[in-house]
């Protein structure tokens, strides 16, 4: 698994300084041109070479330029076809909704929205089969714009063009050539190679430089993670490393991605199900046979107003809370395997909210702090949770929503996909039996839900979440 640990140089001398910018524009500039030639269908040698010779750069240096080229073009197929599945569905759902419309005017503003969206799709159609992709600004469209209107100037621009360089590892060669790490006396240095001495070897430009860790004010140890150690620990292995200096507001910041070994996944006794929430985590605990072994609410409002680094560091901090939880049980970690698509025609404020929300962080949280401890991650399908939860465990445990939901992600993880829908509610709220018995299980679920909120509504609740309220009412038992 790849890790980045973030630091800073902390100085530069005048003439190191005026070395690393113009470096940084030269590497820049030669992605650029390497981009341009890749689409014009060079072959990599030649390109190689051209770099080098135009650019003055080194044969490594410009195979890393070549190959961040190479990343960019790739990445923008890909780009190209997930935008052309999302327009796709958006198109399909839009169309589902005309023909459940029953207002003549919302037919036709869902055509005026049909419309828009099948114009888009087949853009990203026409890109998709002469496997091309949108024009790419180098610098940001947003700031390409604002130069266009000469709300920014020429060098500002150029400042956004050339504020980095990127400099791969080589484990034959001890790590990395052109950008070395190494220690002396308890102090980090960054050893640069400048220009050619023609001897076949470098002058080299040397800066103290920062490593990200939080020692306590008052212990003196580290919260958290050490990354700094885990780079000097990494160094020692002679493994090759990548680093990337990044210019920004005059400072110059690294980033050094190492790769980091994982312990093999222990076997599971029991699972942990995770229900994830704007608001916090609902926790449930099973054994090996799916029984309900407890449960708890990790509370977090803070989630949902916090700046974003505030949050991180809280989504941090409750991911590795749950992982220490599952490690102690020696459960598997059962989570939602949620898709975070944009396939669907949606309004502005539901964009906003879930473009707020925390599910992709923490779930890539959660990801990465298993692999560290060893905690086995089980990925399970969402459908129905809440709603099984709700209506068959909820009022059986005491639990909340959540919790409830929490306990069906345990079970389903353990492989118990199938949830018996509970016979008074049959009873109660299905006529047709016979048909309703040649219904898979999620639909038996759905035909339940649609039955049971049919009646809530009657009650003025549109939503599951009062189902505790009017149970015992509805249910006929009081």
């Amino acid at each position: 698994m790849k890790t980045t640990a973030m630091g800073v140089i902390l100085e530069l001398t005048e003439t190191q300084q005026a070395y690393l910018d113009n470096l940084m524009a030269r590497y820049c500039a030669a992605v650029r041109w390497s981009f341009k030639r890749l689409l014009e269908g060079k072959g990599i040698r030649d390109i190689r070479q051209g770099v080098q010779v135009k650019f003055n750069l080194n044969s490594r240096q410009a195979n890393d330029a070549v190959y961040d080229a190479q990343s960019t073009i790739k990445s923008q197929h890909e780009l190209v076809k997930l935008h052309y599945a999302n327009a796709l569905a958006k198109v399909e759902f839009t169309q589902k909704r005309i023909t459940k419309a029953k207002s003549s005017k919302k037919k036709a503003n869902l055509q005026k929205r049909l419309e828009k969206e099948q114009r888009k799709l087949a853009d990203w159609q026409k890109h998709l089969e002469a496997k091309t992709f949108p024009t790419i600004v180098f610098g940001g469209k947003r700031l390409f714009l604002e130069r266009c209107k000469g709300n920014i100037t020429r060098e500002e621009w150029q400042e956004a063009r050339s504020n980095r360089y990127l400099s791969r590892g080589d484990k034959t060669k001890g790590g990395n050539l052109n950008t070395r790490l190494y220690e002396v006396d308890g102090q980090i240095y960054l050893d640069i190679a400048a220009e050619p001495t023609g001897t076949g070897r470098y002058k080299r430009i040397t800066v103290p430089v920062y490593l990200a860790h939080k020692p306590s004010k008052k212990t003196g140890k580290i919260n958290g993670r050490n990354y700094r150690q885990m780079v000097l620990d990494y160094l020692k292995t002679g493994s090759s490393y990548q680093v990337e200096i990044i210019r920004k507001d005059g400072r110059y910041y690294i980033h050094v991605t190492i790769e980091e070994d994982m312990p093999d996944p222990y076997h599971a006794h029991g699972a942990v199900g995770v229900d994830t929430n704007p608001d916090g985590l609902g926790i449930a605990l099973t054994d090996c046979l799916g029984q309900y072994r407890g449960s708890q609410w990790l509370g977090q409002g803070e989630w949902t107003y916090a700046k974003s680094n505030r949050r991180n560091n809280l989504i941090g901090e409750k991911a590795k809370k749950v992982v220490a939880l599952a490690k102690e049980t020696g459960g598997a970690l059962a989570v939602e395997d949620l898709k975070f698509k944009h396939d669907k025609s949606v309004t502005a404020k539901f964009n906003r909210m879930s473009h707020g929300f925390v599910w992709s962080k923490f779930l890539a949280y959660i990801d990465r702090c298993a692999a560290r401890e060893g905690v086995p991650v089980i990925k399970v399908k969402p459908a129905f949770t809440s709603v099984i939860g709700i209506l068959k465990y909820q009022h059986q445990y005491g639990l909340s929503n959540h919790q409830a939901a929490a306990l069906v992600i345990a079970r389903r993880g353990l492989g118990f996909d199938y949830e018996r829908i509970p016979k008074r509610l049959v009873d109660r709220f299905i006529k047709a039996k016979e048909g309703f018995k040649k219904l898979n299980n999620w639909q038996q679920w759905s035909a339940v839900k649609k039955a049971i909120l049919k009646q809530l509504k009657k009650k003025g609740v549109n939503s599951l979440v009062s189902w505790q309220v009017h149970r015992k009412e509805l249910l006929g038992a009081g």
